[in-house]
């Protein structure tokens, strides 16, 4: 039991040795689109799309606001390394007037800190179009001159961005209505710490919705999310300790099976060859989906390394020990290792479950080892006891 305790730390090890350095680079993308999130930093030649005159413009008042906003991730095309990317579908329409009676006044509107193009632009004011519009640093600006009482406007556009989409509250007053839908197709989003906390939510269909529903809305801080991509370092991030955990639990579990039902045959070398199978699925996972989605790379890698198992259990064991004392806890921990990378809101009650099913089942087999053991012990009949 000592020599098959030492192998299964020695495959957790490596498996930690492996992963952790997709969990720092997502880390360190994360701090950098936060940095290039900060107002205060500027822009590259995006930002400096601006006219002489915006510094005289004052801000319009807004009176309401809603949107409604796709987020779909992506892969980039052509890259070196494939990155996560999204596509952001904006729909807003909004009440605005300007306090400064007839002179020239300005909308702020968010883009995407990252802003890689900005397509499909429609603006109206008044059910008419224009085209008055400039990007100054993170934010799409309209300008024009407003009537002094409450006016309709829209706009409507694609935006391809990387990293952090930010949304926040329009430079105002007290806001009547605030209102904004954010659908995650695909996907999910991670709030940032202080952002505006959403009113509600919804799961299902392949997407998640959030909606923020505001009324009579003095402050409110920007909503930062975080949007989960397709990429290797976005999406299954949290394997840099899963990954090692769940490999101690599969070897703890196959050990006790096997002392349990005396598989000779299992011995260390056998062990090894088992979770370093086991193991192998998590960066072939991370290779896989590089070439097909997400959904795919996890099935396809999975089923590979399921069936390696099995073959090799069939080999030592009745068809029965093998499907219910290895094919199936290896099916359960990968099924729960990977719900808990890409949904980490579930991460405590997983491993709450799986600490339980794990103390259930050595309480049922340990009784079964120590009888295994007795009858070991017991000389067979015939046999003359040793004298010293």
């Amino acid at each position: 039991m000592i020599e098959l305790m030492v192998v299964i730390f020695v495959i957790a090890i490596l498996a930690s040795l492996l992963l952790p350095a997709l969990s720092a680079a997502k880390k360190a993308a994360l701090r950098r689109s936060m940095s290039s999130g900060e107002p205060s930093r500027g822009r590259t030649e995006v930002a400096n799309l601006t006219t002489n005159g915006s510094s005289r413009r004052t801000l319009a008042t807004i009176k309401s606001f809603s949107a409604s906003v796709s987020l779909k991730p992506g892969l980039s095309v052509g890259a070196a390394e494939p990155e996560s990317i999204y596509t952001a579908q904006m729909k807003s329409k909004f009440d605005a007037w300007n306090p400064a009676g007839t002179a020239e006044c300005e909308v702020q509107l968010p883009l995407p800190p990252q802003l890689i193009s900005l397509a499909d632009l429609e603006m109206t004011v008044n059910s008419q179009p224009t085209e008055s519009v400039e990007i100054r640093g993170d934010k799409l600006v309209w300008f024009g001159v407003l009537p002094a009482q409450p006016t309709a406007m829209t706009i409507a556009f694609s935006a391809v961005g990387k990293g952090i989409y930010n949304l926040q509250t329009p430079p105002s007053g007290i806001l009547d209505t605030f209102h904004i839908d954010v659908t995650a197709v695909g996907s999910d989003v991670r709030m940032l710490e202080l952002s505006l906390q959403p009113t509600q939510y919804a799961r299902g269909d392949g997407q998640t919705v959030y909606t923020w529903d505001y009324k009579r809305l003095l402050v409110g801080r920007p909503i930062a999310l975080d949007v989960l991509g397709v990429a290797p370092i976005d999406r299954l991030g949290e394997l840099s300790w899963l990954g090692p955990a769940s490999v101690v639990v599969y070897g703890f579990l196959l050990g006790l099976i096997a002392h349990a039902f005396n598989i000779r045959n299992f011995d260390r070398w056998m062990l090894l060859l088992v979770l370093g199978t086991f193991t192998g699925a998590y960066p072939l996972m991370y290779f896989a989906q590089e070439f097909i989605s997400l959904n795919a790379a996890v099935i396809l890698s999975a089923m590979i390394v399921l069936i390696v198992i099995a073959i090799r259990a069939l080999t030592i064991m009745t068809i029965r020990l093998a499907l219910v004392g290895v094919v199936l806890p290896a099916v359960s921990i990968l099924a729960v290792t990977l719900l808990g990378a890409t949904h980490k809101q579930l991460q405590g009650i997983l491993i709450t479950s799986v600490g339980l099913m794990v103390f259930i089942t050595a309480m049922l087999l340990i009784p079964r080892m120590k009888r295994a053991e007795s009858s070991q012990m017991v000389p067979p009949p015939g046999a003359l006891p040793s004298t010293a």
